[in-house]
């Protein structure tokens, strides 16, 4: 769905990603790994063109993607970005006029744009802050907020810097779960995190970045198991996967063939030995 073929991009004479080649594909979620300065946010900006790349192309389901105006818009209308600090993205006075900036963009009706703004609070779960002004919520509604006004135009390929940094466990819960319903509808994902676990539990792909190139690839076993990569990048094991292994070289598991990924999983091998 979206390729990098050899981009390179600088800030002033700072080398932020260098040589990148990377293929997405649609309908999987992807967890993208690495330390702070590794690229992973300069990566996810020029996916949907808000950074232009100084060498290589970027391609869009097998067309290069243009930086003309009306290209730009298009794609953005299909690449959505929910930034870290939700503070840049949200900029009407109501939580209602944001969220309906996007579609009402977009040439819709007004009774079109009225129904995709509710059923994007709806699916947020701020239906109740739609007159609320923007400055009044707390750090995770405006969370909410943002991912709803992506939510609202309908975007093939949703981009999340980092979206549940800062997040009490309540409102990390809800927007994994709206993530997990905007998968289920077809919509592809990727996250840039520093949660281990989440992207192990997760994703369907774990791409890992070091000083801005990509350092590996592959599903959350193929990367997690690879004890090399996991040290040159200053990694570590997810608990579950950590602990399974531990116990299954201990001979206090059976080896059925089936490699947990989430705790609950674990517990029940567990309860089954």
């Amino acid at each position: 769905m979206i390729e990098a073929r050899e981009i390179t991009f600088k800030y002033d004479s700072v080398t932020a990603l260098n040589n990148v080649s990377l293929f997405i594909e649609k309908g999987l979620k992807y967890a993208l790994l690495g330390p702070n300065g590794a690229g992973k946010t300069t990566l996810l900006m020029h996916l949907n063109g808000i950074l232009r790349p100084l060498s290589g192309k970027i391609f869009y389901g097998g067309s290069e993607i243009k930086y003309g105006r009306e290209a730009l818009y298009e794609l953005r209308r299909r690449v959505g970005v929910v930034f870290q600090d939700p503070e840049v993205q949200l900029f009407s006075a109501t939580v209602a006029e944001d969220v309906s900036f996007g579609p009402m963009n977009m040439g819709l009706s007004s009774d079109e744009v009225k129904k995709r703004v509710d059923s994007a609070l709806y699916a947020c779960g701020i239906y109740n802050l739609k007159e609320r002004p923007t400055h009044f919520l707390s750090h995770g509604q405006k969370k909410l907020a943002a991912i709803a006004g992506v939510i609202a135009m309908s975007p093939e390929v949703v981009v999340l810097d980092e979206p549940i940094a800062g997040l009490d466990h309540i409102h990390r819960e809800m927007v994994l779960n709206i993530f997990s319903g905007l998968n289920r509808g077809g919509a592809t994902l990727i996250m840039s995190t520093h949660d281990i676990d989440l992207a192990y539990e997760w994703a369907d792909r774990v791409i890992v970045m070091r000083e801005g190139t990509v350092a590996g690839v592959g599903t959350p076993l193929e990367v997690f198991s690879d004890d090399k990569l996991l040290k040159e990048t200053a990694l570590y094991k997810p608990i579950v996967l950590d602990v399974y292994q531990r116990l299954l070289n201990r001979g206090m598991l059976k080896d059925n063939g089936t490699v947990p990924r989430q705790r609950t999983e674990l517990l029940s091998l567990l309860g089954q030995s």
